[in-house]
């Protein structure tokens, strides 16, 4: 019997660990330094998902439950793994807290149980959403999508600029691409940008992955042509 009982606190451990990244991500509670602190940070946690990003601080890479959508991602931060986007993987590790984005680390186990899954679809928001934390909390780690914002200015630290589609800016870096001294100018129109939201500094950013994230809208110009004159043919 002792058998037994000690069988089934193993059984209810190992399912306790099976936790969504959902469940870890969402919190309303903004914390002392308005971060919103993942309530399981601390804590050991298996979860499964899509590997939608890779290269970031050094190998880490983030993932998203199949849906997609608000708090349904989260970075993983591991230096030596060998994923690709469209994996799907399981990852065992600590919840934790990286410069106020929530992560799981020191991973015991990444294991990779299907290759080439469809990615999840970029959730559609405005810039303004990534200005306030109330608000941008909710997409850290996602894939996100902006459209028609444009170009406004350099900032000072590299590899960043700023974009508004007419809701406020947010911030643009390409640190998960290698692209990263292709050069805007103001009043470029974005007619489309997806990147993954990450936290760092106090600031939130969209990340593209690559240059196909970025499409910028083509200037239309117009030219005066001149057909000579045009001889009637009414007397």
């Amino acid at each position: 019997m002792k058998g037994i009982f000690t069988a089934l606190l193993l059984c209810g451990a190992l399912m306790l660990s099976g936790i969504s990244i959902f469940q870890i991500q969402y919190t309303t509670d903004s914390g002392r330094d308005n971060t919103f602190p993942s309530v399981y940070v601390g804590k050991i946690v298996a979860v499964e998902g899509i590997v939608t990003a890779t290269n970031y601080q050094n190998g880490g890479f983030f993932i998203s439950e199949n849906a997609g959508g608000p708090w349904r991602s989260i970075y993983i931060r591991s230096e030596h793994n060998n994923v690709q986007p469209g994996d799907k993987v399981v990852i065992k590790g600590t919840v934790a807290e990286y410069y106020g984005m929530t992560c799981i680390q020191n991973l015991s186990r990444i294991s990779v149980i299907d290759s080439h899954h469809p990615v999840p679809f970029a959730n559609q928001i405005t810039t303004g959403q990534i200005t306030t934390p109330e608000q941008a909390e909710a997409y850290e780690g996602t894939l996100v999508k902006v459209q028609n914002a444009t170009y406004v200015q350099n900032q000072p630290a590299n590899s960043m600029f700023t974009i508004n589609d007419g809701s406020g800016p947010c911030y643009v870096r390409s640190i998960l691409t290698s692209e990263k001294n292709r050069l805007y100018k103001s009043g470029d129109i974005f007619a489309s940008l997806t990147g993954i939201v990450s936290y760092a500094y106090g600031e939130y950013s969209i990340n593209p992955r690559s240059k196909f994230d970025v499409s910028v809208m083509v200037p239309v110009f117009n030219q005066n042509r001149s057909w000579g004159r045009i001889k009637s043919i009414y007397k």
